[in-house]
């Protein structure tokens, strides 16, 4: 049985776009950023919960 949520690829690749131009240095980014854009640019796409999803598992 398969207890986690399924991510869509296209979505989850985008928000790692996304966070590769909120890169700060040191191994820390800008989620605040990354989850404002990747909200802004992919929402009507892929919906609200599934971007909100692929920047929870793109964080770590």
């Amino acid at each position: 049985m398969i207890t986690e949520d399924l991510i869509v690829r296209e979505c989850f690749e985008a928000v790692e776009a996304f966070a590769e131009c909120a890169y700060l240095g040191r191994g820390r980014f800008d989620w605040t950023k990354v989850q404002k854009d990747a909200h802004e640019a992919l929402d009507n796409q892929f919906g609200e919960a599934q971007v909100a999803l692929c920047v929870e598992r793109c964080k770590g």
